[in-house]
């Protein structure tokens, strides 16, 4: 596994790191005294229908349980930082915001096709660790590391794991409850996949030939 100490840590890391865990350990602070902090911050899609476009943000930073806080903050230090230092600050940013806006949008778009989904509050859960996971692993596919601290893969074994312990969680937990989940792995698969590449080259090129044509 990538080593934990001795690394280059990105200011960004250190920013997300320090969100995810302000906003988790507030909220749950507040929910224990009774407060709802973690509702209104929540991905829930029948609020973001009725205007409160806030929570297509929030939701990822936001961790129900102690091991998925602990599990997004080494994802977002340990691999987050290693795609900071190779890809540069904005083409990480842009990939992270994506993933959560394809998850967080997707969910509510879906939401009203699914049984009292619409009403479901969904937190960070696993959608930033795997999708983060899923591309280092494209990234870097040939270093080792320890999936969930249990299996040594690397590269395609890596984003395999991932993607099936996704599924075999949406087949526990019901296709509603994950589908934040769901849909940020089918984002990372995407976006870090040579069909993207290709799409995009094209659309370029397209752009390019376009512009002659005025000119």
């Amino acid at each position: 596994m990538t080593v934990f100490f001795q690394r280059r840590v990105p200011r960004v890391t250190t920013v997300l790191v320090s969100l995810t865990l302000a906003l988790s350990l507030v909220s749950a602070i507040d929910a224990r005294q009774g407060g709802s902090l973690w509702y209104r911050l929540a991905l829930l899609p029948e609020a973001v229908w009725r205007g409160q476009i806030w929570r297509l943000v929030t939701w990822p930073f936001v961790m129900g349980h102690p091991l998925t806080l602990l599990y997004t903050c080494v994802a977002l230090y340990v691999f987050g930082s290693d795609l900071v230092v190779t890809w540069g600050v904005r083409r990480y940013l842009r990939t992270l915001a994506t993933v959560i806006l394809i998850a967080g949008a997707g969910t509510c778009l879906l939401a009203p096709l699914l049984p009292h989904a619409r009403h479901l509050p969904h937190l960070g859960g696993m959608a930033v660790a795997d999708a983060l996971v899923i591309v280092w692993a494209r990234q870097f596919p040939d270093q080792p590391v320890l999936a969930y601290f249990v299996l040594l893969v690397r590269g395609p074994a890596l984003v395999a794991v991932v993607v099936a312990a996704t599924l075999v969680f949406a087949a526990y937990l019901g296709i509603a409850w994950m589908m934040p989940e769901l849909l940020a792995v089918a984002a990372a698969l995407f976006l870090s996949s040579r069909a993207r590449r290709r799409l995009w080259l094209e659309l370029k090129l397209r752009w390019v030939r376009r512009k002659l044509r005025v000119l």
